[in-house]
């Protein structure tokens, strides 16, 4: 198995064929850059939930760890476990908690009721607000498709991140493969010495003109020139 070719937004199936979702996120350590676990968004039709209990609008997020793959090709990652495993042994990734919203006069009708109902859940019983808790360890982060890579100095945008290449003995994470463009869009590599932090989904990097100009351009293994 290739390493190189896991790209964000692959499909994933399970050992007996059956489609899982799409790879949706990378966890990484963030001492040493190792790439540790992947996230797969299992949709909406996959989720388990129905609509009304969270099948629309929330996450359906489920993490793995790195050790269940079994192949990663260029649109396909198929892993080590059942279908009935995925469901059973996989976890949440984004796990959302629901609390109901205090009332400031218990008892009566005022205006924090209606301020209650309006950022109530839509389909819910009663006034709720969501808090959502990662299941990130300590020191790891997770990079997703099309995470923003942003220059230091200047501050500016230079393209999202549209895979990782990783080290087949180590797991570490040696390039990223940022998109540069839209129209005229290519693919670069971005060696990870000039990531500086990945915070709240965006990749911080530092490295000056002549050496973002200089980056080569990605071509998958057997692509045409």
């Amino acid at each position: 198995m290739n390493l190189e070719d896991l790209r964000l937004g692959a499909a994933v199936h399970s050992r007996d064929g059956r489609k899982l979702g799409s790879l949706s996120r990378f966890v990484v350590k963030t001492d040493g850059f190792r790439l540790t676990h992947i996230v797969i968004d299992t949709g909406i039709l996959r989720s388990g939930e129905p609509l009304w209990k969270g099948g629309w609008g929330l996450s359906h997020d489920r993490v793995v760890p790195l050790g269940v793959l079994e192949h990663a090709g260029e649109n396909d990652v198929r892993l080590t476990m059942s279908a009935d495993e995925f469901r059973d042994l996989s976890v949440d990734y984004i796990e959302e908690h629901f609390e109901r919203i205090p009332d400031d006069a218990p008892g009566r009708l005022d205006a924090s009721d209606m301020a209650r109902v309006a950022a109530s859940i839509p389909g819910e019983p009663g006034p709720y607000f969501m808090t959502e808790t990662m299941a990130t360890g300590a020191g790891e982060v997770d990079i997703k498709r099309d995470s923003p890579v942003w220059r230091l100095r200047p501050h500016e945008k230079i393209g999202e991140v549209e895979r990782l290449l990783v080290d087949q003995e180590t797991s570490r994470v040696v390039d990223m493969i940022v998109r540069r463009g839209h129209v005229f869009a290519k693919d670069v590599v971005l060696p990870v010495r000039h990531v500086v932090e990945v915070v709240a989904d965006i990749v911080r990097i530092d490295i000056d003109d002549a050496t973002l100009d200089a980056l080569p351009e990605f071509k998958p293994e057997g692509a045409e020139d």
